[in-house]
């Protein structure tokens, strides 16, 4: 089957890159193109029309990216499908072996982009390609593949989405700004507006995801908008933390007919806390944090019967625990008195990214409400200072690294993220609630 042939703005772009990647000589063009808006498929289409150019003379194109699988290998496909009908009609039969694609005398091999491949060795003479560039790190990239082209001239083109205002990607945007080369700009963006007035079904998606997400969330601005996020930043911006203040009161007890859950971060090193925030679910997902229990001090693994008992006093559908280091041996402790209620997470820098995105989400989109301040107890007063001193960093990869400024703690943003992830684990409403022998 054909390919699709490509739309209009991806025609935009198209032949003046081609024109640039098969004329300048040394240079780096870019291209920023929104998530989910054809930029592979444009990609495959660019190293289509530089295969068959070369067919004739020969040379070999690069074309890497952050990982093999699937990354590398989706871009394989993709330009496979595109090169085979392309090259039948130039009268040419594309071979492929492996990673590498052949038409007549050029090739495209396609590697990964990642620390601990090996890609030593390869030459690139028409072109080197860097997909989703903005999670490939710069001093790899600049010792590993860069070189590929030194003896060759070999222009590059580097694409994908903004991150963190200081990746690969945005350093060569950045430098691209207003240049021009072989009568052709550097530089090249492509907006969602653009690409939803010619698919207007991706433009109700984008909107969903703004709605999901929230406007000002780093993760929507960086795959949407094309707007990099600072290298460190607030967590959460002032608007996100005005969208959280609820006016309900806090609970000492449930509540007839409500469903509860709630999130438990165990005390690390020092002077840490074991903090559990209580939330009670809300019609569309959204969470009210109704209670507060915090300890500080102690053998962890003493506080289960405590948390139990409370666990059963409120009901709870779900409890999620960090179960990581010291918060382990609390989570063995509680598996036997909650069963399938107590949901052990792992922290990781992919998990504990995961529960930040979902907390930035819940903020920004008003799914998580704290109660009234009224009369200030202490407990409401600490969560409010950690959620707006928690800091936050984007990392290669999609990463969000979020914690406490240096000697402070971030055990109140902990619990609330893990109780967004007790909530979200829920399945839908069902007749019989809370744990075996709950009150």
């Amino acid at each position: 089957m054909a390919a699709p042939p490509l739309r209009a703005y991806q025609r935009r772009v198209f032949l003046p890159l081609c024109r640039g990647l098969l004329l300048a000589r040394h240079e780096q063009f870019t291209l920023l193109m929104p998530r989910q808006s054809g930029k592979n498929q444009l990609a495959a289409t660019i190293v289509t029309a530089l295969l068959l150019a070369h067919a004739r003379r020969g040379g070999s194109i690069v074309v890497c990216a952050p990982t093999f699988h699937p990354q590398a290998v989706i871009s394989l496909e993709r330009t496979c499908a595109i090169l085979e009908p392309a090259a039948r009609l130039a009268g040419l039969r594309p071979l492929r072996a492996e990673s590498r694609l052949r038409c007549g005398n050029a090739e495209a091999i396609f590697l990964s982009a990642s620390g601990h491949a090996q890609v030593a060795g390869h030459t690139a003479s028409i072109a080197l390609l860097a997909d989703e560039a903005q999670d490939i790190d710069a001093d790899w990239f600049d010792r590993q593949f860069r070189p590929m082209a030194a003896s060759t001239g070999a222009p590059a083109l580097l694409f994908g989405t903004p991150w963190d205002g200081e990746s690969l990607l945005e350093r060569a945007v950045a430098r691209n700004a207003g240049r021009m080369a072989a009568g052709v700009p550097l530089h090249y963006t492509v907006t969602w507006q653009e690409v939803a007035r010619e698919v207007p079904i991706y433009g109700h998606y984008v909107e969903r995801e703004r709605e999901r997400l929230g406007a000002r969330n780093p993760l929507f601005l960086s795959q949407y908008e094309l707007i990099a996020s600072r290298t460190s930043a607030r967590l959460l911006g002032d608007e996100a933390l005005a969208r959280i203040q609820g006016s309900h009161p806090l609970l000492s007890g449930p509540l007839a007919g409500e469903r509860y859950v709630a999130g438990l971060d165990p005390a690390g090193e020092g002077a840490d806390a074991t903090v559990l925030a209580i939330g009670r679910l809300q019609p569309g997902r959204r969470l009210e944090i109704v209670a507060f229990e915090r300890w500080t001090g102690g053998d962890l693994a003493g506080f289960a019967p405590r948390v139990a008992a409370i666990a059963h006093r409120w009901g709870l559908e779900r409890l999620a625990i960090d179960a990581t280091g010291l918060g382990q041996p609390l989570a063995a402790a509680l598996e036997p008195h909650l069963g399938r209620a107590l949901l052990p997470v792992a922290f990781s820098a992919q998990t504990k990214s995961a529960l930040g995105w979902e907390l930035v989400a819940a903020c920004e989109t008003g799914r998580l409400l704290l109660p009234a301040r009224r009369d200030a107890p202490p407990e409401w007063l600490e969560c409010q200072r950690q959620l707006r001193a928690c800091r936050r960093a984007l990392r290669i990869g999609g990463i969000l690294h979020w914690e406490a400024p240096t000697g402070e703690h971030d055990d109140y943003v902990a619990a609330l993220a893990l109780a967004l992830h007790a909530a979200a684990a829920l399945p839908g409403p069902r007749v019989a609630r809370g744990l075996p022998g709950g009150a």
